[in-house]
């Protein structure tokens, strides 16, 4: 098992076995990190717009050996404990085989929104690379409409791109999403966009691997995220703390 961990920046924190730092958008700066998404088959030069999903197309391309992999950020991890900071509740090899042998992949926790997903994302998105991409997809994929309709439609999907799953499945849904992303991406004008917007194929792939999800039927064991160094989670914890014991 190898977990890919996305780093933008030099980050010091040691991982644990299993656990792997990728330099993402490595062939736009200089390398800080002995693994980098720009070798081998790599899209690295576009992580402006395609964000983690550099590294997602790295591993797919370039990991041959490993039999189970997972990306994480290096301030997002999965873990089985909410509130707990250690790293032994961290996603390790001995759990995430044990999990795969019942759940087809291993993600965060799912989101609800108050409004709906297509509602929710045009708020980081324009509304017309929305349009584009369900055209997009009624060419490449058409079978996966439904799908795609009744997650935008809904109030319920997976964030972030990190998840954990057998290589072969890896390989499947990449292929299924990248077919759609560069085909998008061949009508797709940023001219004028600030730079979150410019962040577009990132956004959509968050809610496309729920349309992936449910088109296929994947069973997903759902973990909690752990955000190194989240001020707000320590306020819950000490909040917790004072409650319980007073102190």
């Amino acid at each position: 098992m190898k977990i890919y961990v996305a780093t933008h920046k030099p980050f010091g924190r040691v991982l644990p076995e299993n656990y792997e730092y990728i330099q993402v958008n490595a062939a736009n700066n200089p390398h800080f990190c002995p693994l980098t998404d720009d070798t081998g088959d790599h899209i690295s030069e576009k992580n402006p717009h395609f964000c983690e999903l550099t590294a997602i197309y790295w591993i797919w391309k370039n990991d041959t050996e490993s039999d189970i992999v997972g990306l994480a950020h290096y301030r997002r991890l999965l873990t089985k404990r909410a509130l707990s900071s250690s790293q032994k509740h961290y996603a390790d090899e001995k759990d995430v085989t044990k999990w795969l042998n019942e759940f087809d992949m291993i993600a965060s926790r799912r989101q609800t929104f108050g409004i709906s997903v297509e509602a929710q994302l045009q708020q980081c998105v324009h509304a017309h690379d929305l349009i584009l991409l369900r055209q997009t997809i009624g060419r490449v994929a058409p079978d996966y409409l439904e799908a795609y309709d009744k997650v935008m439609q809904g109030k319920k999907t997976y964030l972030c791109n990190l998840f954990i799953c057998k290589k072969e499945r890896w390989d499947e849904y990449c292929e299924w999403l990248f077919s759609i992303l560069f085909e998008m991406e061949k009508n797709v004008d940023m001219t004028g966009y600030s730079v979150q917007e410019q962040r577009l194929y990132g956004y959509l792939a968050e809610r496309l691997f729920t349309v992936y999800v449910l088109k296929n039927g994947l069973r997903i064991k759902e973990l909690y995220t752990h955000i190194v160094g989240d001020s707000k989670l320590q306020k819950i914890k000490n909040k917790f703390k004072q409650k319980v014991f007073g102190r």
